[in-house]
């Protein structure tokens, strides 16, 4: 938990839990937006929101819901000031929620056309975003604006929504899911067998009841430690543990559903790996025994830091790094940072030439 949200008061505790049980519920991008509007707006002690789906064919912003704007300013913006926006662009590159004031200072933003004739036009004057990625593909956002008269957002609002973006973001993936499935004639066999994605059913007390043919390759593709991290993850994502779901190359969606044989629920885990490989803390420790700030250290040297740059970015000493260095060596067996590099992304990005 963020250490902004140390404090939590009782009310806001409540509102939380509620989105997080409306996003849990939702089978639709609208309705689910819609519903959890009003209670972010409490939460964040906000005054507008909008909330777009990125359509990545079209290269635009389509499917608003809104609270307090006006609907003739909000067409605007989809014939023009989407593209002329000086602050999307940024803000959608962000993977946590971010102020707008972290990409352009407020006196700048309000020297600019898109400020002054199009948020004006609503009273919008100091903004936060989040947005939603699955793999790297933007499937949602949530903006969220405050009149002139209040303060600018900070750190806990941030962190409120980067605590809410896991939850979201698994709401508009099942929202995908099921809008993929819908018009097979035989939705279950199709679920069940025929697809790409790896599928684990589980049962109310938490017990695997079945798993089609590409959740039993990654069984067998993957070493034994490895998919005992990866399967023990699955079954944290059962008890409603949404804060990650990623593992290692997988991204992973949670969808409560039912039996069609008696309408017991079930709890669906979907696994499937992004176009681009993808690693993290967890799935480095179990495959190379690291220590947690080894591991660090590793996505610190994949980014292309150096030593000075990591021990800046980990507030540790420059000796430190170079000695976590010297043992992530020792354990990979490699002797410079290609060879770790190389190491790390083995069996995971695909080196062919």
């Amino acid at each position: 938990m963020h250490s902004e949200l140390s404090n939590l008061k009782a009310g806001e505790v409540k509102l939380l839990f509620r989105i997080f049980e409306k996003l849990s519920r939702s089978q639709d991008q609208d309705t689910l937006r819609e519903e959890i509007s009003a209670d972010l707006l409490r939460l964040l002690k906000a005054d507008f929101l909008a909330s777009f789906i990125w359509n990545q064919d079209r290269k635009f912003f389509e499917h608003v819901v809104f609270v307090n704007m006006s609907p003739d300013n909000l067409a605007r913006y989809d014939s023009y000031y989407q593209f002329h926006d000086p602050i999307t662009t940024s803000l959608q590159k962000r993977r946590r929620a971010t102020l707008v004031c972290e990409v352009m200072p407020q006196k700048e933003l309000e020297n600019t056309e898109f400020f002054n004739d199009f948020l004006m036009r609503d009273g919008l004057h100091h903004g936060i975003n989040v947005y939603a990625y699955d793999g790297d593909l933007n499937i949602g956002d949530l903006r969220i604006w405050r009149a002139r008269h209040r303060p600018d957002f900070g750190k806990r609002e941030a962190a409120l929504l980067d605590v809410i973006l896991p939850h979201f973001r698994n709401a508009l993936r099942n929202v995908r899911a099921i809008v993929a499935a819908h018009g097979v004639a035989n939705f279950w066999r199709k679920m069940l067998e025929n697809t790409h994605i790896a599928l684990f059913l589980f049962d109310e007390a938490g017990n695997l009841v079945f798993q089609n043919n590409e959740a039993r390759m990654i069984e067998k593709k993957l070493p034994d430690a490895e998919y005992t991290s990866f399967y023990d993850h699955i079954c944290s994502l059962t008890k409603k543990s949404l804060f990650r779901t990623e593992w290692g190359p997988y991204f992973l969606s949670v969808l409560p559903t039912f039996s069609p044989k008696d309408a017991r629920p079930l709890t669906a885990i979907m696994a499937y790996q992004s176009a681009l490989g993808k690693i993290d803390k967890n799935f480095l420790i179990s495959r190379h025994l690291l220590s947690p700030r080894e591991t660090e250290i590793c996505l610190l040297v994949c980014k292309g830091l150096t030593d000075r740059e990591i021990a800046s970015v980990l507030c540790i000493a420059f000796s430190t790094v170079r000695t976590h260095l010297k043992h992530i060596f020792m354990k990979l067996e490699v002797t410079n940072r290609s060879e770790l590099i190389s190491g790390l992304l083995e069996g995971i990005v695909d080196f062919s030439f």
